[in-house]
């Protein structure tokens, strides 16, 4: 579940995700921009990898914190590496497994997945033990990947359209919000905690 890629086929490296011209179709600020959370928000950054989103949100979240999670040892150091490099105080790195997550139940006011949620094999499973996290009206903002040819990014047969990804949205229990363009290879989604 880690924003590493398990795909054969593409490269996978730390350098790959902080790549300095990702910023140019991928701006961290441009995308957070469209984010529903608020400098007080709590939140999860599930499959963190190396933290390309992680300290932009610490950063947004002055009177808040985010729980930065992977599956991966590497992207875990990673990630902590940086954070302690910036000296942020408000994040804390942890570890997950794929649908477990050790974070409080309903104790979060959002969760930010970028380019993860392709990666289980069941993907409703993995969307409902996030959504545990969540307070009730909580937010699920997700980044994934158009099914469409791009340069990079993972194969055709695990990307997932946005038609697809509200209903798998709705089979976890969220309650679907707003969706839109990232750039021409990437969407993003707003899915809201409707359980009261």
């Amino acid at each position: 579940m880690s924003t590493d890629s398990g795909h054969p086929d593409m490269p996978s490296s730390i350098e790959r995700m902080l790549r300095p011209e990702r910023v140019e179709t991928l701006d961290p600020f441009r995308v957070l921009s469209h984010c529903p959370a608020t400098p007080r928000d709590t939140i999860a950054d599930i499959g963190c990898g190396p933290g390309y989103f992680t300290l932009p949100l610490a950063k947004f979240l002055i009177h808040g914190k985010v729980y930065a999670l992977d599956t991966s040892d590497e992207m875990i150091e990673a990630c902590q590496g940086r954070l302690d490099t910036a000296r942020m105080g408000n994040v804390e790195v942890l570890k997950c497994e794929e649908y477990e997550f050790p974070v409080e139940a309903a104790s979060l006011d959002g969760i930010f997945i970028a380019f993860v949620v392709h990666h289980p094999e069941d993907r409703v499973r993995f969307l409902k033990a996030a959504k545990d996290m969540l307070m009730p009206g909580g937010w699920c903002y997700i980044l994934e990947w158009h099914k469409k040819e791009t340069e990079s990014g993972p194969p055709q047969r695990a990307r997932i359209t946005p038609k697809e990804l509200r209903q798998i949205g709705a089979d976890a229990g969220f309650k679907y919000q707003s969706h839109g363009d990232v750039n021409e290879e990437n969407y993003m989604m707003t899915l809201i905690n409707s359980r009261v």
